[in-house]
């Protein structure tokens, strides 16, 4: 047997099918690669069955199986005093929703060879482009995993800013310190999102009304600058001292009251 392509085929209708085992769909993608030059694959069970460690019992299991699902035609020719067995894979079989608008041009050179065929060697076909190529664009142009989680981290992260910005607009220093730490976030690669970012904001307020502060604002903006001064990611109590804002200051025994003026003083004698 010729050594085998270093590429192997394996289409998504193959890949996908729940009916094969993983064994099968990878001894597909061989036959795929064995038959790269002429079509056909004519390697013999014994052929297989060191390279994936089993019987030939089970290879011949897994040949009738792909050719009851129409993956694979099998064919047999006389070679001496034996028969040869070909085994073409239907390479290009594509779902017809990909099919309906780009016909196969192929399709009627891998037609399913008939039980009178069966002692002719088939006619080696030309690998088909794998089906994903045959699918309209616009069918799986989407299909693209990491651009999709990137786009919906950039849509989380802007619903987050929207929030942090809108949480204290009365505080210009608060503002800019949630921003602070949502940009420290996600140059931590741990960016907030939107439901993170409603939960910082609580998290704020309960650590002030822990502290009992009256520069509520002034607190929550410290704690926020101490978490991105030591790379925290969460919030926490400060740990160093807060000048609070002072209290104000009340009258004592009288002292400061408004002077009152009766219509008979002079305004003068107050000056």
């Amino acid at each position: 047997m010729d050594n085998p392509g270093f590429f192997a085929i394996l289409p998504a209708t193959v890949r996908y099918d729940r009916r094969l085992k993983p064994a099968e769909k990878i001894f597909y993608a061989e036959i795929t690669s064995l038959a790269e030059k002429t079509g056909y694959c004519y390697a013999s069970n014994a052929y297989f069955c060191p390279l994936y460690d089993t019987t030939e019992r089970t290879v011949q299991r897994w040949v009738k199986h792909l050719q009851e699902l129409g993956y694979v035609a099998v064919s047999y020719a006389r070679d001496g005093a034996a028969n040869q067995r070909y085994i073409s894979p239907l390479v290009g079989l594509v779902p017809d929703v990909c099919a309906e608008n780009h016909p196969d041009k192929n399709v009627g050179e891998r037609h399913q060879v008939s039980l009178g065929d069966k002692n002719v060697a088939p006619t080696p076909t030309k690998m088909s482009p794998t089906p994903r190529q045959k699918c309209h664009p616009e069918q799986y142009k989407n299909n693209n995993t990491r651009e999709n989680n990137t786009r919906a981290g950039a849509r989380a992260r802007e619903t987050a800013a929207e929030i942090l910005q809108q949480a204290f607009p009365e505080d210009a220093r608060l503002t800019a310190a949630l921003l602070s730490f949502a940009e420290s976030r996600a140059v931590g690669k741990h960016p907030l999102t939107a439901n993170a970012a409603k939960l910082a904001c609580s998290k704020l307020i309960q650590l002030a009304d822990e502290a009992g502060v009256r520069d509520r604002y002034g607190y929550m903006a410290a704690v926020l600058e101490q978490s991105i001064l030591r790379g925290w990611e969460g919030l926490f109590p400060l740990k160093d001292d807060f000048t609070d804002r002072a209290a104000a200051v009340q009258p004592v025994n009288g002292q400061d009251r408004p002077r009152e003026i009766s219509p008979d003083d002079d305004i003068t004698d107050f000056l």
